[in-house]
């Protein structure tokens, strides 16, 4: 049975900017739209309701279903999302900050599920047609390549050019300014960066031969070169590895939480 994609809705702008995200992305993938409100409020009924028949009138060809559960939101949440292709989330702007906020519910959905989740906010509701660029962060860690697959069939999809981006730090055993004292050793470095990770994605090549993937690798910290790419991509898309906890279960890593904060599109948060 086709899995579907999900949105949470809170009545908020943002959960309605994801709805709409939701939409286009579920007509892309040609599944069914899923319409969940978690928390047992009185007005959820009425407000799947409405926006249900809001999606109809938009989206004549696309199959909307709908549930209003009550029970803690983010365990609901987490179990949609291990039952969806997708769950979209809203995420709330921080008046007067440069950033972004996710609430208790969507850090522990995020945190949680097994699934992949997308966090919207207000004012990235997608075009009919988004064929601007898919970017990863990309990481040679083992494991990753239900990141990889996901960023590649998204870019296939929309036919847009997938952006690789790669961040690497120098070995500890090359003391603080290796670059500094000897310009080739870093060029070194980075060569064999840039080998990793060409070879480490030779297989999806292969497998999309119709994606075009581009590599960019940067020394330093991954967080501050996804922002910046994100700012003319679609989608950004980012790993969770699944066994990662801290001192009260289950977290998103540092590079993951940055994106989350200021970047400028959507973001998918793919565990692996």
């Amino acid at each position: 049975m086709t899995r579907p994609v999900t949105v949470g809705l809170d009545g908020s702008p943002e959960s309605r900017a994801a709805m709409y995200w939701a939409a286009g992305e579920a007509l892309r993938r040609s599944v069914q739209l899923r319409l969940v409100h978690a928390g047992g409020h009185p007005y959820g009924d009425a407000m799947v309701r409405d926006a249900a028949q809001e999606l109809a009138e938009r989206h004549p060809d696309l199959p909307v279903t709908t549930d209003v559960a009550d029970g803690p939101p983010a365990e609901l949440l987490v179990a949609e999302a291990g039952r969806s292709e997708l769950l979209a989330l809203g995420s709330q702007g921080l008046s007067g900050l440069s950033g972004f906020l996710l609430g208790a519910v969507g850090q522990m959905t995020l945190a949680r599920a097994e699934g992949p989740v997308v966090v919207v906010r207000s004012g990235q509701e997608e075009a009919d047609d988004d064929r601007r660029p898919v970017v990863l962060g990309f990481s040679l860690r083992k494991g990753a390549e239900e990141v990889i697959a996901f960023a590649v069939e998204d870019a296939r999809r929309r036919e847009a050019r997938l952006r690789v981006v790669h961040a690497w730090s120098y070995p500890p055993t090359y003391g603080y300014v290796p670059a500094a004292m000897d310009p080739t050793c870093g060029a070194e470095i980075f060569a064999a960066e840039r080998h990793a990770v060409q070879a480490a994605l030779l297989p999806w090549r292969e497998t999309a031969p119709g994606v075009e993937i581009t590599v960019e690798v940067a020394a330093g910290n991954a967080a501050q070169p996804l922002v910046d790419a994100a700012a003319g991509a679609s989608l950004l898309v980012v790993g969770r590895c699944r066994n990662r906890h801290g001192g009260v279960g289950p977290h998103l890593g540092p590079v993951a939480a940055a994106v989350l904060h200021h970047a400028a599109c959507p973001v998918a948060v793919v565990p692996h």
